[in-house]
């Protein structure tokens, strides 16, 4: 299926056929039923004019589900400040993701984006609607500021950095204002957010969880400079964390889709699973094949770190080193196993930049019997489960679970990895 990045003009949009009452309270906001809003303002009977009309109509479950971006690489980062940060909604899931700039006074204050996830295709499809208080303004994004695949690529993949790092976005350390330099200043511009814009236009209706002085996010003084461990019961205030968590379980079925269509893939399925279960000594990657892992991921390290604000004098900087550079090993049974199967693992990763080794969701479920399968767990679950489907034999081995399911949250879907690695049996090796 394509995906599909165009921007829609409210007023062309074809009237969808209503839902009965009863079941819509039931069933899923979806993109479509987005549309229909749109169409028709339930209040007015007439099509919604502006985003600040929109977000009130909007279901709760997306309202509550926000975080804020204040410096963006995206075309239209002109519209985004600290004082008028861009907002992005998405559902427990993040099948449906939903971004407006809040700055009136721009020319894309009235452009809606959105990002859907189809299950059944395995793919993200990316769509805007300029609403009629932004038509009106007679403005248009230019040719290259509607190029979504110029950011998102050819195959649309959400961008979002790994956890716990989000420059550019409030919260971007573990969800909270660390008390440091770039922690300070952030929660300063923060405050001052929270004193004036935020109380108005397209944030005013945003539903903020009690219990926080900085609502959305943690409150700094449950913040530790010697972990990036958090407790799953303060998911309420880790919007970034949990959008990372939900989209990455997302993207891990793009991922194995292409994975899957890659020419070398048939021949070589279960030796692919093989390797990143380590089935035999021989499937550990050698010396020679993490050298360039390693080099990559320092490279990478320091650009994020650039792009949070990092200088050279700051204490504690290793604190927000990437966590992926734990994981050398497992990253280059990935890269392995992309070669192996033909594809091009370019745009796996949810990072902007090309080739990056950015997976982590912040999950701490990879260490199995003393082994780490962190990083490449989603390949094996995505590889297993496909198997399973297929045939009988592997059908004991994929055992899986919600690892937040007593927390009521849909995402954290995660492999018994003890189970699986006694597939082995059933698997040639590797090398």
């Amino acid at each position: 299926m394509a995906r599909r990045c165009m921007l829609l003009p409210l007023l062309g949009l074809l009237m969808l056929a209503p839902c009965a009452a009863s079941a819509a309270d039931y069933e899923p906001f979806t993109e479509a039923r987005l549309q229909e809003l749109l169409q028709r303002n339930p209040a007015t009977g007439v099509p919604v004019d502006s985003i600040s009309e929109l977000v009130p109509l909007l279901p709760r479950e997306l309202r509550e589900n926000f975080t804020l971006v204040y410096e963006s690489r995206s075309p239209f980062r002109s519209g985004i400040s600290p004082e008028f940060p861009r907002v992005i909604l998405f559902t427990n899931d993040a099948r449906l993701v939903l971004t407006f700039i809040g700055d009136d006074r721009q020319p894309g204050a009235e452009l809606l984006e959105t990002m859907s996830f189809d299950y059944e295709s395995a793919t993200f499809e990316l769509h805007a609607y300029l609403l009629p208080a932004g038509e009106r303004k007679s403005w248009r994004p230019s040719a290259e500021e509607a190029r979504c695949a110029r950011c998102h690529g050819a195959d649309a993949r959400p961008i979002f950095d790994s956890y716990p790092l989000w420059p550019g976005y409030y919260g971007s350390v573990q969800d909270t204002f660390p008390h440091d330099r770039i922690g300070q200043k952030e929660a300063k511009n923060y405050a001052a957010f929270a004193a004036g814009a935020a109380k108005t236009g397209v944030y005013k209706d945003l539903i903020y969880p009690s219990g926080s002085p900085v609502s959305p996010y943690l409150d700094p003084s449950l913040f530790h400079d010697n972990t990036v461990t958090l407790q799953p019961k303060l998911f309420p205030y880790l919007p970034n964390a949990r959008l990372g968590i939900a989209l990455t379980e997302l993207n891990r079925q793009r991922i194995y889709r292409k994975l899957a269509a890659g020419d070398g893939f048939a021949a070589s399925e279960k030796q692919l699973l093989a390797k990143l279960l380590e089935c035999r000594p021989a499937d550990r990657p050698d010396r020679n094949a993490l050298r360039p892992i390693e080099e990559q991921l320092r490279n990478e390290n320091v650009a994020r770190l650039k792009r949070l604000g990092v200088l050279p004098g700051d204490p504690k900087k290793t604190r927000d080193d990437m966590q992926e550079l734990q994981f050398v090993r497992e990253l280059a049974e990935i890269d392995w196993v992309a070669k192996r199967a033909g594809v091009d693992r370019s745009d796996w990763s949810m990072a902007m930049e090309p080739g990056s080794l950015a997976f982590f969701d912040g999950i701490l479920s990879g260490v199995s019997q003393g082994r780490s399968y962190y990083l490449k767990e989603d390949l094996i679950f995505e590889l297993l489960s496909h198997l399973r489907d297929r045939e009988p034999a592997f059908r004991p081995y994929f055992v899986w679970a919600n690892v937040f399911d007593d927390l009521g949250y849909p995402f954290g879907h995660r492999v018994d990895l003890g189970r699986a690695a006694k597939s082995c049996a059933l698997l040639p090796s590797a090398s």
